[in-house]
């Protein structure tokens, strides 16, 4: 049986794409009679993805960290790393190389997370966590007061509501304890609801089920905020920005 490999990236309308291949075949949708196999084997992988994410990540060599990744932009650290961001940042040559050798010292934290927590789905998640926030300070160490606000309100743009979760955006809004434990929780309700929707074949399309299930969490998220907070977070978009597609 020939090998299967699983690609992950982002298209254009920033839902996940899955791409299961063996020598000689391309499950891409276009072959109508492939589209059920393709559909039932992502529905049958999906649950574990995340994990699957970070084991893609703790040996990839930066390159989940970057686009076309769908964890690209998903932290400060690999926000800075977009070339339109370091544009309107004006970064320098001299600060985009720290920066690049941040996610060296990234990377191999990431692999020793992911190894350390053996497997195990909230301890590989909450030792992530704490690495990316790490490295969030060490990219403020690097840039300027305004490149730090800029960069924070770029942030807010790409990720939405989901930027909430960032330690530096949470400790702006002034999220309280009560608060974070309503943020955790829709997390873990939107994971449990994204667990038992891929966990059989049939249904529904798996790039509309999971879009839709972003979009949940996000709502849900929104909710957590006091209506203050919510104007505040609105506030720190800034002006509005262009990210490039892909």
């Amino acid at each position: 049986m020939a090998p299967l490999f699983l690609s992950v990236a982002r298209n254009d309308h920033d839902e996940i794409l899955l791409c299961f291949n063996t020598i000689g075949i391309e499950f891409n949708g276009k072959d109508a009679t492939m589209r059920q196999r393709r559909l039932f084997m992502i529905k049958r992988l999906l649950w574990v993805l995340t994990l699957t994410a970070m084991a893609m990540m703790a040996n990839a060599q930066g390159d989940f960290l970057r686009r076309p990744s769908p964890f690209a932009g998903r932290t400060m650290l690999t926000l800075s790393l977009f070339d339109e961001v370091r544009t309107e940042l004006k970064t320098s040559a001299d600060v985009n190389s720290k920066v690049d050798g941040l996610v060296e010292k990234l990377q191999a934290e990431l692999q020793e997370a992911f190894q350390g927590a053996n497997g195990d789905f909230e301890g590989v998640q909450a030792a992530v966590d704490k690495v990316n926030t790490k490295y969030d300070g060490e990219v403020a160490k690097v840039l300027t007061d305004d490149q730090n606000s800029r960069l924070k309100q770029l942030f807010v743009q790409f990720n939405g509501a989901s930027a909430i979760t960032n330690a530096a955006i949470a400790k702006d809004l002034a999220i309280t304890d009560d608060q974070k434990t309503k943020i955790k929780a829709a997390q873990d309700d939107n994971n449990k609801k994204m667990r038992e929707s891929f966990g059989g074949g049939g249904g529904d399309d798996p790039q509309v089920l999971f879009a839709k299930l972003q979009a949940e969490l996000k709502a849900a998220l929104d909710k957590v905020l006091t209506d203050d907070q919510r104007t505040k977070f609105k506030a720190m978009e800034g002006a509005k920005f262009e990210f490039k597609k892909g």
